[in-house]
């Protein structure tokens, strides 16, 4: 998380020192993060199917060691073109660990310990956003991708230190079962209804923090006000998404149920999102907590993300929890996309206001298309095709 968050809160800067003009920083930053996007789309891909057919330790230590080479290397860039080229790379590596370590965790824990596992394992990585906001605040942004990818060989030593999955060195034993892809995934009409509905469920949980906190500065010049530090939106607002996933995997504990703790935090999500684009803000101390209040709807990523697991076989999970969080951070090229488009025409704050109220209604939609998953066992393949 430290290194898939630091492009946004050294973007200004960064490309300033690079000698880009205030209106090529909006322009190139979007396509720099489109970048990176994609990188995440093609490695989700990748290591999915690579975690489904080989194990997913494996694609833990070769993304780790992606992600960090190429941390290291973009402390030195000169050009806008390399930096985006290496985001690309970063975005490569940076897909595989999340959906990797999820699915892992899932399978090494028991049922009832499922989502406290899977919910340490994500509030320790939003840790991380904290610890890149506080970087991106006291050094220079080229120290900072280089304390990253340190960071991440440094990892990379430890995880070397994990066991593959027991259920996965089972199941990959039995014949006549399909392993790793989408195509399994799509030619399965249940299936599909659930990568789908798992993909819009996420889209509140990266509209966020990609375009309402990474856009701040532009979305608080239309309010009237400057100065405004996405660093520092970033870090205070993931101060609330700990705070949202704590209560989040607490609830789901309590009540038996992820699927309705997911409704209520989209609920929580949508009054934020109101608040933050509607409600008077004549300062920047008010936009700062506003704007942090959004963090809270985020106990749809933990409990969204544990969620996911458990609703797809041994065969197909790597697969399916790699590919959806990344897919649907994928969709933020399509938001930039209309950003890009519609801004001239509309202005900030009214385009991120339709694109919003757009994902937030597409994933309230998506929760009928899915059953609750609390206490399910894990030990059991999906079919190919239905």
């Amino acid at each position: 998380m430290f290194d898939l968050f630091m492009f946004n809160m050294v973007r200004v800067k960064s490309l300033t020192d690079l000698g880009l003009t205030p209106e090529q920083v909006t322009h190139t930053g979007i396509q720099i993060i489109n970048a990176q996007l994609l990188g995440l789309i093609v490695g989700a891909y990748i290591w999915g199917v690579l975690g489904d057919r080989y194990g997913r330790k494996r694609v833990l230590l070769h993304s780790i060691l992606i992600y960090s080479l190429a941390s290291l290397l973009t402390a030195f860039v000169q050009v806008d073109w390399c930096y985006a080229a290496l985001r690309f790379l970063t975005g490569i590596g940076l897909a595989g660990e999340l959906g990797a370590g999820i699915t892992l965790i899932s399978e090494k824990y028991s049922d009832s310990r499922r989502g406290l596992g899977v919910g340490v394992f994500i509030i320790l990585g939003f840790a991380g956003v904290l610890l890149a906001s506080a970087a991106a605040q006291l050094q220079s942004w080229r120290t900072c991708y280089m304390i990253g990818g340190v960071l991440g060989l440094s990892l990379l030593f430890f995880r070397l230190m994990l066991k593959e999955s027991a259920l996965f060195e089972i199941t990959r034993k039995q014949a006549g079962i399909s392993f790793g892809g989408l195509k399994p995934i799509l030619l399965n009409g249940s299936l599909r209804t659930k990568y789908i509905s798992g993909i819009l469920i996420l889209l509140p949980s990266v509209f966020i923090p990609q375009i309402l906190w990474s856009l701040s500065p532009e979305i608080a010049q239309a309010k009237g006000l400057s100065g405004i530090d996405p660093a520092k939106i970033l870090g205070l607002g993931y101060s609330c998404v700990i705070a949202g996933d704590l209560v989040a995997i607490f609830l789901a504990e309590k009540i038996k149920d992820r699927k309705r703790v997911i409704v209520f935090f989209s609920a929580v999500g949508c009054l934020a999102f109101v608040l933050f684009l509607f409600c008077p803000i004549p300062t920047r101390t008010w936009f700062y907590f506003l704007s942090s209040l959004l963090g809270f709807a985020f106990g749809i990523w933990v409990v969204g993300a544990t969620m996911i697991a458990e609703m797809f076989g041994t065969n197909l999970r790597a697969t399916a929890t790699t590919t959806i969080p990344n897919f649907c951070r994928g969709c933020v090229i399509l938001m930039n996309g209309i950003l890009v488009v519609l801004k001239p025409m509309l202005g900030i704050q009214a385009v991120v206001t339709v694109v919003g109220a757009v994902i937030f209604s597409l994933a309230l939609g998506a929760l009928y298309f899915v059953k609750d998953t609390y206490g399910r066992e894990m030990d059991y393949a999906d079919a190919a095709e239905r």
